[in-house]
């Protein structure tokens, strides 16, 4: 990001000069023209562009630049709507009165285009915003209205210009500030073509790069003395970062000093404490605590939210018992004006007693939904490779019958390796043969030939990495269901699995191929069935949900249970947008399969109100903590449907925002 031209020696000392000069206030800040006029320049962009059009010749390469560029203008208008609500901007620090009371970073925002002459950049602003903060931290609010400042100052600079080049006949809706006067002797021209220019520059900035680079907050937090912010993907170090914000904002003091304070917090807790990691004390169990020490006064919304969380069951339970009464009060008013026996009286409302409870139940998670953010789990980030810490295999379970099935399966399992290809990846096939009368079956030996031959297969495309697996178990008889069959179906499948990786106990298996010793190290588990579609970077969304400190299980050392974090990360599942389209019924029960169900976290009664959802049986398991929360507790022959059961013990939590199919 080096800076080249002589505007980048100019660019510190400018930005120190205007630090030493700017004098923050109390006081919210005054209105910016340009932006209380926002209704009025899409109008005055209309008439621009027709003066333009007729425009004399001294104006004739402005014109053109507006003709050809107006868009650029229209999309700055309309970011500019969308990124400064009034409540967002009276949050910005404002100067004094020889800053005209106006927000300090719009300020800002035309220093730094004087400073670089209307040629900006992220470097320039980075080098800028660095050397004003070194007499003067700027919030996190004012780094994040950077570029929307920018935009308007661009706006501003553009309209002033223009305005005098075609003679006055488009004057712009706002008188422009006192910073938007250019003190380099650009003609109305440059300023134009720049200032546009800028514009597109604006759209083109990774802004998320330029906080981070910026941010005071941003460098406390990475004195995590856990290690783990750095390793965190941008949503949930951005949460962190709202997090000091909020509780800086409702204790009255600065971001910086907030997030010392939590820092501070983490350094005196144990070495293996989870107190240990900063999240605990922002957007953990720790946050009470750290709110009382700074003096934080929670406004009555929050107070009330937080109390109805903390008792989620009697909260549930007494809304649902209100809606169903509630719904049963018409009935009651009818049967009364019936003037009904008591015998009817019964009748009548036991007949409408199930109407009413599903309908309170309707009512009760709509306006939960409506009242409570979905609760989304903080995650390590991922996307550049699993952590050589998170060796991960994705276990399919299957019942094979017949070996036309098989090149199917191959094709699915090589395709979760595909769309998460990782050193740390693994893809273990776990195969049992169909239900028989006896134990071995005429045509058994050509399925497992055909097995084997397939996954040989797949090893050596892949050169030396051999990422596949094929476990097969041999039949057992069963007196429960008068057949041979695997033990327990799919839960034994992956209870004996775990044996194997976790005690090396190979006796379940009758056939494994592929490299033994590579199962050695895993810690987690992602298990699919056949019909699951794994979508590009899934795992490692997953890995990287299961692997933050604060969703990791934590067990109560007496009765075993599982009472904070996670064993079992459960993702949204989706019917897939191809498979949708096949019958009505994959119709009406589909949903969105817009695009941007990849990204899109949506809410669920389970998860936000108690802060653990069902397992469903697709998902990501911590190999010990899963095993150490279900092991011995399910005797044999008493549980098919055993997701349930499991998501209950070992304690499962929902990422709506990861998608599988």
């Amino acid at each position: 990001m080096a800076e080249r031209g002589p505007a980048s020696f100019a660019i510190g000392p400018a930005a120190q000069a205007s630090s030493q000069r700017h004098r923050p206030v109390d006081a919210g800040p005054a209105p910016i023209p340009a932006w209380e006029a926002l209704a009025e320049l899409k109008s005055w962009l209309r008439d621009a562009r027709e003066a333009c059009a007729a425009a004399p010749p001294e104006a004739a390469k402005a014109a053109e630049w507006v003709l050809d560029n107006d868009y650029q203008i229209h999309r700055a208008i309309r970011q500019i709507g969308q990124d400064l609500p009034p409540s967002f901007y009276r949050a910005l620090p404002a100067l004094d009165e020889r800053g005209h009371g106006l927000p300090r970073i719009f300020a800002i925002a035309h220093d730094l285009l004087r400073a670089t002459h209307l040629q900006l950049s992220l470097a320039s602003a980075i080098r800028f915003v660095r050397a004003y903060q070194r007499h003067s931290p700027l919030t996190i609010a004012e780094l994040w209205a950077l570029p929307t400042m920018l935009r308007i100052a661009c706006i501003e600079i553009v309209a002033s210009a223009l305005s005098p080049l075609l003679g006055g006949r488009v004057p712009p809706p706002f008188e422009a500030s006192p910073w938007a006067v250019d003190p380099h002797s650009l003609d109305e021209t440059e300023r134009v073509a720049r200032g546009i220019a800028n514009l597109g520059l604006v759209a083109a900035i990774p802004w998320n790069e330029f906080f981070e680079a910026t941010s005071r907050v941003e460098e406390m937090l990475r004195d995590d003395p856990a290690g783990h912010y750095l390793r965190m993907d941008f949503e949930t170090r951005d949460r962190y970062r709202r997090a000091v914000e909020e509780i800086g904002r409702w204790s009255g003091r600065d971001e910086i000093g907030t997030a010392q304070a939590a820092i501070r917090r983490a350094r005196d807790a144990g070495a293996d404490d989870v107190g240990r990691h900063v999240g605990y004390w922002l957007i953990g169990e720790g946050r009470p605590a750290l709110e009382e020490e700074l003096g934080a006064r929670l406004p009555r919304g929050t107070r009330i939210g937080r109390a109805l969380l903390a008792r989620p069951g009697r909260v549930y339970a007494a809304s649902l018992a209100c809606c169903a009464l509630g719904a049963l009060l018409l009935p009651g008013f009818y049967l009364r004006s019936l003037h009904a026996s008591s015998a009817e009286w019964i009748g009548g409302l036991v007949t409408t007693f199930i109407p009413a409870t599903i309908l309170a139940v309707t009512i009760v998670h709509w306006i939960i939904t409506r009242l409570v953010r979905p609760r989304i789990l903080p995650k390590l980030d991922c996307a550049r490779g699993l952590p050589r810490d998170c060796p991960t295999v994705i276990a399919v379970p299957v019942v094979i019958a017949d070996p036309a099935e098989i090149a199917d399966l191959a094709e699915r399992i090589e395709t979760h390796w595909l769309a998460n290809e990782d050193p740390m990846l693994q893809v273990a096939l776990l195969a049992d043969l169909a239900d028989a009368p006896q134990e071995n079956l005429p045509g058994d030996a050509a399925i497992l030939a055909a097995l084997e031959a397939r996954i040989n297969a797949l090893n050596r495309n892949r050169g030396r990495r051999r990422p596949f697996h094929l476990l097969v178990r041999p039949r057992r008889y069963n007196p429960a269901q008068g057949c041979w069959m695997a033990w327990e179906r799919k839960r034994g499948k992956l209870e004996q699995f775990n044996r194997l990786l976790i005690e090396g106990d190979k006796s379940a298996f009758s056939l494994h191929v592929g490299d033994k010793t590579a199962l050695a190290r895993v810690r987690f588990v992602v298990t699919v069935d056949a019909d699951t579609i794994l979508p590009p970077a899934s795992v490692g969304k997953l890995v990287g949900t299961l692997a933050h400190p604060l969703n990791q299980a934590r067990f109560d050392p007496e009765t075993g249970r599982v009472v904070a974090g996670y064993s079992i990360i459960q993702p949204r599942t989706e019917i897939s947008p191809g498979s949708g389209r096949r019958t009505l019924f994959t119709r009406l029960f589909t949903g969105d399969t817009a695009i941007d169900i990849y990204s899109r976290a949506v809410s669920d009664i389970y998860q936000d109100l108690f802060g653990a959802g069902i397992f469903v049986g697709k998902g990501i398991y911590d190999l010990r903590a899963f095993h150490r929360s279900v092991d011995g507790r399910v005797p044999e022959n008493t549980i098919l449907s055993h997701d349930l059961f499991e998501g209950a013990h070992a304690r499962a939590g929902l990422a709506t925002d990861i998608l599988l199919y």
